[in-house]
């Protein structure tokens, strides 16, 4: 059984960095040797950390550390941290230690020199990060990349997509509702979710004369900025009936509330942050693993144009018809009457595109069994 570690820079003090790590970890112990690595910073006075700005300086890493637990590694897999000096000097102490050691690096987000250093107080690390990651090719075998970017400065890429543990999240349950619909938002409410389109659709929709063969709900739960900002928008256009809010929710009350509801809303607003791409948020994932069908404002990476349980709406500040999310859940109902069998359909994609088994497979076909 080949040896591998799994390297990261404090990544524990994520949540969802943690609980990917969890995901990753667990899959790759099913067929390597695994040890994980945290290379944490020691605690440094003032001086050391403005001396460490300095271009050709280094962010304090305890490296040694590290090496001290490598024993002969097949493969070591990294979260990408800021390249600087001993960043650069550590992959080449490495490959000199063991030179069949393939190092493979995680670029979670891609490009990201905008989301990394975009703010005047991260330039000292992006000038770092210029003048080193030029020199990464000499010792990284592979970036992973969940772009379709085949190659990242110079080095190898392998594609692949943002995964979860398809088995571990809840089937959702209940049945359709006669005349009703309902749709479900779950976050920590900010600009890019964009609900604020939702919440004006349904003005439109209940403020027009004509009939409605449906009710439209909207649930909403957790907290965050925005939140304030839809409530109060719900009760300007006096929408109390049909907009739920609720604070954030775990468990089996959350998935009680997802068993009551037919749809999950993704981003809306991904525009505002100049994201005209296709979107791999791990809340996609985890609807589809649920076998809810999806609304989403923008594209998603790991479904065809003419995948049937979505719908995708324009990435811009357009209302979103509530008549068109009518006419898409008469056309699930018309394809699958039974909500049980159309999740499983769902859920089914989600085990062959976005499980750990799925994602992680490219990686591990380059390391080899």
């Amino acid at each position: 059984m080949k040896k591998g570690y799994y390297l990261h820079f404090q990544g524990r003090q994520s949540i969802g960095v943690s609980k990917k790590i969890d995901m990753q970890m667990e899959e790759f112990d099913k067929y390597y040797d695994m040890q994980e690595i945290e290379i944490g910073t020691p605690r440094r006075t003032l001086l050391q950390r403005i001396a460490g700005l300095f271009p050709t300086a280094s962010i304090t890493r305890d490296y040694e550390g590290a090496l001290a637990q490598l024993d002969h590694p097949d493969f070591v897999y990294v979260r990408r941290a800021v390249a600087d000096r001993d960043y650069v000097r550590f992959w080449k102490k490495i490959k000199q230690l063991y030179p069949s050691c393939k190092i493979i690096i995680e670029v979670f987000s891609y490009p990201y020199d905008g989301d990394d250093f975009g703010k005047w107080n991260a330039w000292p690390f992006y000038i770092k990060e210029r003048i080193y990651r030029p020199q990464l090719k000499k010792y990284v075998d592979r970036f992973v990349t969940f772009t379709a970017d085949r190659e990242i400065f110079g080095i190898p890429a392998i594609s692949t997509y943002n995964g979860v543990n398809v088995e571990k999240i809840r089937k959702i349950g209940g049945a359709f509702t006669e005349g009703q619909i309902h749709l479900i938002g779950v976050a920590f409410m900010q600009r890019h979710h964009g609900y604020e389109r939702i919440i004006e659709g349904l003005h439109q929709y209940y403020s027009a004369d004509s009939g409605r063969e449906y009710e439209v709900h909207l649930h909403l739960v957790g907290d965050g900025p925005e939140k304030p900002f839809y409530q109060e928008l719900a009760g300007r256009y006096k929408l109390e009936t049909y907009v739920h809010f609720y604070p954030t929710m775990v468990g089996e009350q959350l998935d009680e509330l997802y068993d009551r509801c037919d749809i999950a809303l993704v981003s809306f607003g991904m525009y505002k942050a100049r994201f005209y791409g296709k979107m791999g948020a791990l809340k996609s994932r985890e609807c589809l693993a649920k076998g809810m069908p999806l609304l989403t404002g923008c594209e998603i990476d790991v479904l065809p144009e003419d995948y049937p349980y979505a719908l995708v709406f324009p990435n811009d500040a357009s209302t979103v018809n509530t008549e068109d999310i009518v006419a898409f859940y008469q056309k699930i109902k018309n394809m699958e009457a039974d909500k049980g069998r159309l999740a499983d359909t769902i859920r089914q994609f989600a085990r062959e595109h976005v499980s750990m088994e799925a994602v992680m497979k490219p990686i591990m076909d380059y390391i080899g069994r």
